[in-house]
């Protein structure tokens, strides 16, 4: 079943703010709705947020988790005033395939530092692999499809990475899917991958190779490679 959870990630032509932007952004919060925009420059994150904040002041959005996507420039101090008015980034490696050194983005470290609720998912396959194991060799390395280092500093974990692509997208799911979602507990569905290779320990090469052999959604198989099939 697909459900809507939020509206966006275009909701102006000028899509980085403006007044066509905050009226648009004003009629969401009326209607209690959440809202993601996207941002891919230096300079669009800050004029969006600053509409949050002004609409934060005219009418409340810290229940409705406002976020900010892609966000490969953002700064510190731009993820304070997101975080303090109770919204959050949502990320991607996009830029494994369309960024360029030395500080590519999004940056990965500086997001989890900052405490800001923060996911990770895929992108459009036009702009990005849609393969989450890419995405983790990205985060977790910094490097390109090149295989050149265009994000240093900014690496995480593959433990951060992997709490980025599953529990912690449950604050961006909302409603009864953040009950159902995003970890392995009693009362929640049963989505379970086995891996070809141990995530935690193979080379980060071989990260961009890992496939599931058995993947079990609601407590159904779905997939199994033939060693399943006997």
């Amino acid at each position: 079943m697909v459900r809507t959870g939020a509206i966006g990630e275009f909701i102006a032509v000028n899509y980085s703010g403006g007044p066509v932007f905050e009226e648009a952004a004003r009629r969401i919060a009326q209607a209690g709705w959440r809202l993601e925009v996207h941002s891919i420059d230096a300079e669009d994150y800050k004029s969006e947020i600053a509409a949050y904040e002004k609409i934060h002041a005219q009418l409340g959005i810290g229940d409705l988790r406002w976020v900010v996507a892609h966000v490969p420039y953002i700064t510190s101090d731009y993820l304070a005033r997101l975080k303090k008015i109770g919204g959050g980034v949502n990320l991607s490696s996009w830029r494994y395939l369309a960024g360029v050194g030395p500080a590519a983005g999004p940056p990965f470290r500086r997001i989890l530092d900052s405490g800001i609720p923060a996911g990770i998912g895929g992108d459009g396959a036009q702009l990005a692999t849609i393969n989450p194991w890419v995405q983790a060799y990205y985060a977790t390395t910094g490097k390109n499809a090149l295989g050149d280092v265009i994000n240093d500093g900014q690496q995480i974990t593959r433990q951060e990475m992997l709490q980025l692509y599953t529990r912690a997208n449950q604050w961006f799911l909302g409603g009864l899917d953040e009950k159902l979602l995003g970890s392995l507990e009693v009362g929640r569905l049963g989505d379970v991958v086995v891996l070809s290779d141990d995530y935690f320990k193979v080379p980060d090469e071989q990260l961009k190779k890992i496939k599931s052999v058995l993947t079990v959604v609601g407590g159904v198989v779905v997939h199994k490679s033939r060693e399943f099939s006997i």
